[in-house]
């Protein structure tokens, strides 16, 4: 009994197996497609349908070549569909040309669909986009026709549409400087719609680039590319201008004075003496490039009800907010004000006017302030300036603000420094920090020689808090060792250093640059030497002038990089009595030589008198220059307007 029980069950399954008749299931998982239903079809293995050309999506113009590849059996039909339209049927080896001269322009979806045994197996779907609009150009970079095009702006233009990569080459686009072909790189973006052309070599300045492109560019369709009308061709000037002649007031109002410093993002920051009405008053104007044109930061600055504002200097804080000081009369004396912008207003730094002798209209004889020089390390802001003492003799003072607060004298003599013992005036300091904040300053002074010429001195702050000599320090009559003029000069004979400009660099290496005469009573030329050690100097290179002959080279500017790379400009007198003016120059040292930045008649080609340049350097190691232009060729003459110009590489 056990084993009849045992065979029911396989009994009763035989008896069902014969009585229903149970198709195959098809558990395979097919390709989607919207408009194919699979059909069963027993023991019939899988087919692998894939369209092999054209891949990925497709754009044309005219005709589509297809291609499929079956695998994994042979087919009985193979056909292709245009979305849910059959388009065509193929056989081995499967390929078939799609004129698509007859479709609308658009997106289309691809399928191909091989049956057999009653089963339908699809492929992948494939993207055709059909577009007969021809490639144009959106826009082109710099503008054409532009006349102030910076050399450190892309070259580019750009398509309506992705181009084809392979149609992009020399032969495609050209590229030619002042008329004569040059070598070019050109690159394409990742979207194909920007191209990009850098110059293999710079060429030299000034110079009008041309670039040409052709109808063999062609976009991914193959759609032609349609040349713009205008040429592309814009002008490359040897010194990029930052806008145009600058002033405040307009009119026939006067200005000078020029500073400048820079912001984080190289953009210039500006400051002059203006007269607020013709022939009245002056106040200081600071101006900030945006990037497309100077605008104006706050209103004018004077520190007085009445007086006039002159000689400013100027520095950015750790914020990119400038700090002006000026020298202003308050009708009796002359003082020095100093002020910060907020970000939203000028507010005083210290507690007013500044002067080492606090002179009233009672005083017996005024001791003007004048000549101030800025520098700032985090919230400290030290000043120099020259004033002169009741016996008429100029001593330079250093003194420090921290914090906005009060400002008192650095060092053991309430920041009061002379290099000459005796009656000598000291003039015109240039002030520097160290990496450490620490203040050194450079200034002119007599040494009580016969016809009491001038050298320059270099002095900086000691731990100690005493000044010491950074150049050969300079002994008096009554000292054992005899009288010795020390300081730097480019002669031993009777000639004035003037007007010097002290730089540092990160290794807290020192360089000077002055205006000299190389022998007594010969032509002036800017004299540039380097620290060496304690008070050690040496040279940098051969006296500069630009013009042989009589010419008066002065007011030079130096600057270095944090690397000690050199960098100075001046302004020289031509030598023609009659119709001579003064020219800008400026030059750059390569290690062993001055290396010249400018053309034969400097930076202001065919414009009036170059007085007063300020020198910066921008992250990219290019200088850049500000200076006014006047009527006049004497050293202090106003004139009408500010320019702002980099060396363009």
């Amino acid at each position: 009994m056990p084993t009849l029980k045992r065979y029911i069950p396989l009994f009763l399954a035989g008896l069902m197996s014969a009585c229903l008749d149970m198709p195959e299931i098809d558990t395979s998982t097919p390709q989607p497609d919207a408009g194919a239903v699979d059909t069963p079809d027993s023991g019939t293995p899988d087919l692998a349908v894939t369209i092999t050309a054209p891949t990925g999506t497709f754009y044309t113009s005219g005709s589509v070549a297809i291609s499929v590849d079956v695998r994994g059996g042979t087919p009985e039909v193979v056909r292709l569909f245009k979305d849910a339209v059959e388009l065509a049927t193929i056989s081995a080896p499967y390929t078939y040309t799609w004129n698509t001269a007859a479709e609308p322009e658009g997106s289309y979806t691809l399928t191909a669909r091989a049956t057999r045994s009653g089963r339908t197996f699809s492929s992948a779907p494939v993207t055709v986009i059909v577009d007969r609009t021809n490639l144009q150009v959106s826009s082109r970079s710099p503008a054409p026709g532009a006349t102030n095009v910076a050399y450190s702006t892309p070259i580019q233009v750009v398509f309506s549409k992705p181009v084809k990569a392979t149609t992009v080459s020399d032969t495609t686009v050209s590229f030619a400087v002042a008329g004569v072909l040059a070598e070019k790189t050109l690159s394409l973006s990742s979207d194909g719609r920007t191209l990009t052309l850098i110059p293999k070599a710079k060429p030299p300045l000034p110079a009008t680039f041309s670039i040409g492109l052709s109808s063999g560019i062609t976009d991914t369709a193959g759609n032609a590319l349609v040349i713009p009308s205008t040429p592309w061709s814009f002008e490359l000037p040897h010194w990029y201008s930052f806008g145009g002649p600058l002033n405040a007031v307009g009119g026939s109002t006067l200005l000078k004075d020029t500073a400048m410093a820079l912001d984080s993002r190289d953009n210039p920051v500006v400051a002059w003496s203006e007269e607020v009405t013709t022939g009245g008053r002056a106040s200081i104007f600071v101006y900030r490039w945006d990037g497309n044109a100077f605008t104006p930061i706050g209103s004018a600055l004077n520190g007085t009800p009445s007086g006039s504002a002159y000689k400013p200097a100027l520095v950015l804080d750790g914020s990119g907010n400038p700090i002006v000081a000026w020298q202003e009369s308050d009708g009796f004396n002359e003082n020095i004000y100093i002020k910060r912008w907020t970000g939203t207003a000028w507010q005083s730094v210290g507690t007013g006017a500044l002067s080492a002798q606090n002179d009233t209209s009672s005083s017996p004889v005024a001791t003007p302030a004048r000549n101030p020089s800025l520098a700032v390390h985090g919230n400290d802001v030290y000043v120099a300036w020259e004033e002169m003492n009741v016996e008429g003799f100029s001593s330079i003072y250093v003194w420090k603000s921290v914090n906005g607060g009060a400002f008192s004298g650095t060092g053991s003599r309430g920041g009061l420094l002379n290099a000459v013992y005796g009656d000598s005036s000291g003039t015109k300091p240039s002030l520097v920090l160290d990496s450490n904040g620490q203040p050194i300053v450079a200034f002119q002074e007599q040494t009580l020689e016969e016809y009491s010429p001038t050298n320059i001195y270099v002095m900086r702050l000691q731990p100690d808090n005493s000044w010491d000599y950074a150049v050969p320090p300079a002994h008096s009559y009554d000292d054992p060792g005899g009288y010795v003029s020390g300081g730097l000069s480019a002669s031993t004979g009777a000639t004035s250093a003037r007007d010097c400009s002290l730089t540092v660099d990160a290794q807290n290496n020192l360089y000077l640059a002055w205006a000299e005469e190389s022998y007594f009573d010969g032509p002036r030329d800017i004299q540039i030497f380097r620290s060496t050690g304690a008070q050690s100097w040496e040279r940098v290179g051969i006296p500069l002038s630009a013009y042989g002959g009589r010419s008066y080279a002065g007011q030079a500017r130096l600057q270095a990089t944090p690397a000690g790379k050199l960098f100075v400009t001046w302004k020289e007198f031509d030598g023609n009595l009659e119709t001579g003016r003064e020219h800008l120059f400026a030059s750059r040292w390569n290690n062993n030589s001055w290396s010249s930045l400018v053309a034969s008649d400097g930076i202001n080609q065919g414009m009036q008198n170059s007085l007063r340049p300020m020198l910066v350097i921008d992250s990219a190691e290019r200088p850049i220059v500000a200076w006014h232009e006047s009527r006049e060729a004497t050293d202090n003459a106003a004139g009408d307007y500010v320019y702002v110009r980099r060396y363009n590489e």
